[in-house]
């Protein structure tokens, strides 16, 4: 079974339909790039799966739960949109980190809020220490993380002190406190200068050989060659062509495809 399975999402604005009819499935350790021109539908589609955004239509499944189904457009509370969202980690364009919390504090708010609200929710202490245990857990869980994205030394340092990269690593460690099932990047380069969009690169390179599942959005063809299982190209709201890398980037079959992967080719040179 899949771990992700995402069936016939369409989502319009308006009179404008972004995306038509978009299916593709991810096992567990895998990772997908999704690549193509501005305004193909990349963000949008990215955005659904991770319920930022709540599609037309649609099946999504996360380890063989349901998670939203389009057929049965029942309007869900937020805390259950929250649940939700709570498989999938989320790295954004612009960092969006904390700016008044240190490093350690960015990584450390959501998974201690979450840790309260599940104490609350099951209505009893196990014991005096259980909200202790739970923070001295995921301090120490946060501490691994620094580590694991090179960031030990800036535990105490405030955002505005570190350059974009940095922020971009720190927003990747945030992302996987929470122990999502699915770690979704959009574009995690793109407000990057081009020295420091390989720190990050490398972070995320590391990452595939944790068994980590990914879905990244990106413009950085090599890199999506180089590290992506999978490989889609959308184009005008649809899945223009799907495949491996060497299927995809090396081989496009689709003239959309070609082209979009020569003018890359043209500004590579």
């Amino acid at each position: 079974m899949a771990l992700l399975e995402v069936q016939n999402i369409q989502k319009s604005f308006g009179r404008t339909e972004v995306l038509k009819n978009i299916s593709f499935s991810l096992e567990k350790g895998e990772v997908l790039a999704i690549i193509g021109s501005s305004g193909s539908g990349k963000t949008t589609l990215l955005r659904c799966i991770n319920f930022l955004e709540t599609p037309d239509r649609g099946v999504i499944t996360v380890g063989g739960d349901v998670l939203f189904d389009g057929a049965n457009p029942a309007k869900k509370r937020e805390k259950e949109i929250r649940k939700n969202r709570l498989h999938f980690g989320m790295v954004f364009q612009q960092f969006n980190l904390f700016p008044q919390y240190t490093v350690f504090e960015n990584l450390v708010l959501a998974p201690k809020l979450l840790a309260k609200e599940k104490i609350a929710e099951e209505g009893a202490f196990y014991g005096a220490n259980t909200y202790k245990g739970a923070v001295e857990n995921i301090n120490a869980e946060a501490e691994q993380l620094l580590k694991k994205v090179g960031l030990t030394e800036k535990r105490d340092e405030y955002p505005c002190n570190l350059s974009g990269g940095q922020q971009q690593r720190v927003a990747i460690a945030r992302a996987l406190a929470l122990n999502p099932d699915v770690l979704c990047f959009d574009e995690p380069t793109s407000a990057l200068d081009p020295e420091l969009t390989g720190e990050v690169l490398n972070v995320i390179k590391g990452l595939k050989s944790s068994d980590s599942t990914m879905i990244v959005v990106t413009h950085e063809i090599s890199f999506a060659r180089d590290v992506a299982d999978k490989v889609i190209f959308m184009a005008d709201g649809v899945i223009e062509e799907e495949g491996t890398p060497q299927q995809v980037i090396e081989n496009p079959h689709s003239a959309r495809t070609q082209a979009f992967l020569s003018r890359f080719n043209q500004y590579s040179d």
